[in-house]
């Protein structure tokens, strides 16, 4: 029942993050135009590899502090 939960939340969230998604780019085309298309993509790309690689080294991290608290009785 609890997995039941976590998937009808997660999904609750996923729906949420495309309505706000798809809201914030209907806001920029009005106000900014295509113009700025590439700046954003450029961004979004810069933001997508810091979040990341941020991601990556914190997962590298717990893995490392499990392995070693598993090794020390």
């Amino acid at each position: 029942m609890r997995l039941t939960r976590i998937l009808i939340g997660e999904f609750i969230i996923l729906i949420a993050s495309v309505l706000v998604f798809r809201s914030l780019w209907t806001i920029m085309d009005e106000h900014l135009g295509g113009s700025y298309l590439l700046i954003f993509l450029a961004v979004g790309l810069i933001l997508t590899l810091i979040g990341l690689l941020i991601l990556n080294h914190e997962m590298n991290y717990e893995i490392a502090k499990k392995y070693t608290s598993k090794t020390i009785p």
